[in-house]
């Protein structure tokens, strides 16, 4: 053999080292492209899923509670809490000076209605009272006032009905949320065109009609008054002389309004009654009349000291069965079923329900349908077999079982039997 028939061994390992290199470098590429394709997919089904219903619940109420106003009820639509604090012209340039919120919280949404029709009659007759006593004979003035009720009506701060809503405070020492319901302005006559056109207006709105410029308004006064909320609220916009305000953060947010209307109307007709002259012109006194702030209720005799872990109840049925429970917003999912094994410690039959706001509360059992809507826990046994089911406002309470929400909640399934557990 011949020195040409074989190379060097330095040549040699010099080719060598180049095959590692150009392998390794191949190796290198495929595993960055595979890097990519990965976060590429990654991307993909975090763009088409995004974060959960409970998660963005759950953010949203976070940061409600933190930006909700010590004392709500003191922020009046209205009324004597819209007593200015400084005179005419001084309140003029005061309100001047505060500019409009340029980046928008965001928009109000179409209302849905869901409810018969005699709700649906109600609920235009009590918002058409409501902007033609608030803006007079003026249509635009009027839809700005049916937009602020309409929005009320799907925050939880406020009542679940439209009626609610309107006659929020018409029988407490505290003072009405509109002035028109407990000044005797309704004893005012006014002309049948005008009302009218202000039926008009509010049927516009219940089918839907949203009024943009006041967004999502739940405040206004009028610009030669300054309260002492004005500063706390977002200056939103202007309709002829009267200004519109929003609650700041989340609280005064798009994902603050989600509540679904459910009707039942009829539950306010006792505040309509008593703040008209005469009979009630709309709904009939029904057995489960809401919207009225409902007292301390007394436990039947014997059943002693209750633990209620921060819940207060509101209504006792007549055999001392079943419990209407006022949970503030600080009741956790425990407080609330912990609360109702102790009321219904007795063996038998026995029922809890909770509400988050007052209004929502019944005055009497049974329950109607509209009252079971706005609901955040209910507890039921029956007298057989002593198991309990429980279930929640899973938009209040997220819960990884859908099955345990109440129809309405983000979460709840088609078919919702409960959660079942044995009880004492």
């Amino acid at each position: 053999m011949t020195a040409a028939t074989f190379e060097e061994p330095a040549t040699w390992r010099a080719m060598l080292k180049r095959r590692l290199a150009g392998r390794q470098a191949r190796a290198t590429l495929v595993i960055a492209l595979a890097g990519v394709f990965l976060l590429v997919v990654i991307g993909l089904i975090f763009a088409r899923t995004g974060p959960t219903a409970a998660s963005r619940a759950g953010a949203t109420r976070s940061a409600a509670l933190k930006d909700l106003p010590a004392r709500p009820e003191d922020i009046e639509a209205h009324g004597p809490q819209a007593a200015s604090v400084l005179a005419p012209d001084d309140a003029r340039a005061r309100n001047a000076a505060v500019p409009f919120l340029v980046d928008k919280l965001g928009a109000a949404r179409p209302f849905v209605f869901k409810g018969s029709e005699a709700d649906r009659a109600r609920a235009v007759e009590c918002l058409a009272t409501a902007v033609l006593y608030e803006a007079g004979d003026d249509t635009e003035g009027e839809a700005a006032v049916a937009q602020v009720v309409l929005n009320r009506v799907r925050h939880a701060a406020f009542p679940a009905t439209v009626c609610g809503v309107v006659y929020q405070g018409s029988q407490r020492a505290t003072g009405c949320q509109f002035t028109f319901t407990c000044d005797g302005s309704l004893r005012r006559r006014i002309s049948d065109a005008a009302w009218a056109r202000a039926r008009v207006v509010a049927a516009q709105a219940v089918a839907g009609k949203v009024y943009g410029p006041v967004g999502l308004a739940t405040h206004y006064h009028t610009d030669w008054v300054y309260p002492y909320w004005s500063p706390e609220l977002n200056k939103l916009a202007r309709v002829g002389t009267h200004l519109f305000f929003g609650w700041r953060g989340a609280w005064g947010g798009s994902g603050a309004f989600r509540r679904e209307y459910r009707g039942n109307e009829a539950g306010a007709a006792a505040l309509i009654a008593a703040a008209q002259p005469g009979a009630a012109p709309v709904g009939e006194l029904g057995s489960g009349i809401l919207g009225l702030p409902q007292p301390k209720a007394e436990l039947p005799a014997g059943m002693g000291k209750v633990p209620l872990y921060g819940n207060r109840v509101r209504l006792v049925r007549a055999d001392g069965r079943g419990f209407g429970l006022l949970a503030p917003a600080s009741a956790s999912a425990a407080n609330l079923v912990n609360a109702a094994l102790a009321l219904c410690k007795d063996p038998g039959a026995c029922e809890v329900a909770a509400w988050a706001n007052e209004d929502d509360i019944p005055g009497a059992y049974p329950i109607p349908e509209g009252a079971r809507g706005t609901m955040v826990f209910e507890y039921r046994r029956d007298g057989l077999g002593g198991r309990g089911a429980t279930r929640f406002d899973c938009d209040r309470y997220p819960n990884r079982d859908p099955k345990t929400c109440l129809a309405g909640s983000a979460q709840a399934a088609d078919v919702l039997p409960g959660v079942r557990f044995k009880t004492k």
